[in-house]
């Protein structure tokens, strides 16, 4: 990240004026000062000598004065329009990376053309924010969703930093970074998502540069890195009705299903216990996808697993309940939706979920087995390997479904 021009409209003696230079004036003022104020004791017998060291002292202590109320340290920003240029320069000026630790992304619709203008030249642009809650927070993560910005959800107060860290990762000795503090003024109160003004909050930001901050920048970049492994993928989840003839439709782009009728077909809620599985085994690598879906589900007050329509980063995709075909003696074995039934069955105590329930669909392309003798699997094992007597020409090309809202847009 380039940083030569970021300063942010700070004056000539602002630019030129390293900190260090400030400090030693005013502490060389403060001593010449004290000392001058005494001269007159200890010169007693020159008038004139004493007259000029307490006019020095009186220089000195304007100086520092002055100093005082005109420099400004060129790395710290007052008041809402100063921060949110810092925060729009650290943001423009990224190359390769920007990690956000924000709340209520109130400053995402203020940025979309910034954002959006990263992620197309390549940068990659991640958002720790809290759950959105209103509809005001919604269109917020959805704006940060069309930018092409990867986000992640945390609860309450688990994130009290505010600022970025911009390019930290591309090697250890290099990045920007800035904090912010926003401080709500006494008797002061707003709705969750509402962009502030200075009216309301006292804004305050610290840019942090390589040269001199470098292991702190390191540090909030590791700080990020460790938080975003542990939660889950930003989605927001809508509710879709789906009629008999819509679920109908969207089926019968698998071959083994094209004979279905109506009457084959239902939404219904299953009890946990009464499923079993055509194949041995989930993939580790695909479980923390189900976990954010189940997750989602639980925070938009949806029952697991009814029909919805699921955003993200990655857009907008209509995601139905699981398959479960019903067999002749009644078991019910599920075909497609294992890692989002696994998921919720070992790690939430819920009984009953919604699952598209279907009759006479044919034999199986495997011998069930039962969903407690699921187990995990780091890679992805050979159907021959992972289905039980697996017997190809039976196979449900579930994949066909995904190829099918593509291609018709259904979201």
């Amino acid at each position: 990240m380039s940083i030569s021009w970021l300063g942010l409209g700070t004056t000539t003696i602002e630019a030129a004026m390293s900190q260090r230079v400030v400090t030693t004036i005013q502490w060389a003022s403060i001593v010449v000062g004290i000392t001058g104020m005494t001269l007159d004791k200890l010169i007693p017998l020159n008038r004139a000598v004493a007259i000029t060291a307490i006019v020095i002292s009186f220089i000195a202590f304007a100086t520092l004065v002055v100093l005082q109320i005109f420099y400004r340290d060129p790395n710290r920003f007052e008041g809402k329009e100063k921060v949110d240029l810092a925060w729009r320069t650290v943001l423009s000026g990224a190359d390769h990376a920007v990690e956000v630790f924000a709340g209520d992304v109130s400053w995402a619709r203020a940025n979309k053309d910034v954002l959006r203008a990263r992620t197309k030249a390549g940068a990659s642009v991640h958002v720790l924010c809290k759950w959105p809650s209103t509809p005001i927070l919604l269109d917020q993560v959805r704006t940060l969703f069309a930018a092409g910005v990867k986000v992640r959800y945390y609860d309450g107060d688990l994130v009290k930093v505010r600022g970025m860290v911009a390019d930290a990762e591309v090697s250890p000795d290099q990045g920007t970074a800035l904090t912010v503090v926003k401080t709500p003024k006494q008797r002061i109160t707003m709705a969750t998502g509402q962009s502030g003004s200075d009216r309301s909050f006292d804004y305050e930001a610290r840019r942090y540069l390589p040269d001199r901050d470098l292991s702190y920048i390191a540090m909030l970049h590791q700080l990020f890195g460790s938080i975003w492994a542990g939660l889950p993928q930003g989605i927001i989840v809508d509710r879709r009705q789906l009629s008999t003839n819509d679920l109908h439709r969207i089926l019968s782009q698998i071959s083994h299903y094209r004979h279905l009728t109506l009457d084959d077909i239902s939404l219904q809620n299953v009890s946990r216990a009464s499923l079993q599985s055509c194949c041995r085994t989930v993939k580790t690598a695909k479980l923390p996808g189900a976990s954010a879906l189940i997750e989602g589900y639980r925070k938009y007050a949806l029952d697991p697993f009814e029909p919805a329509a699921i955003e993200s980063s990655g857009g907008r995709r209509l995601v139905l309940p699981p398959i479960v075909e019903r067999q002749p003696g009644g078991a019910l074995v599920v075909v497609d939706g294992m890692h989002r039934i696994y998921q919720l069955i070992t790690h939430t105590d819920a009984q009953q979920l919604t699952c598209l329930v279907i009759d006479n669909a044919g034999p199986l392309p495997s011998d069930p087995v039962p969903f407690t003798d699921v187990r995990l699997s780091p890679t992805k094992l050979q159907r021959s390997d992972n289905f039980p007597n697996y017997r190809h020409e039976r196979f449900r090309d579930i994949k066909a479904i995904d190829r099918y809202l593509t291609e018709t847009g259904d979201r």
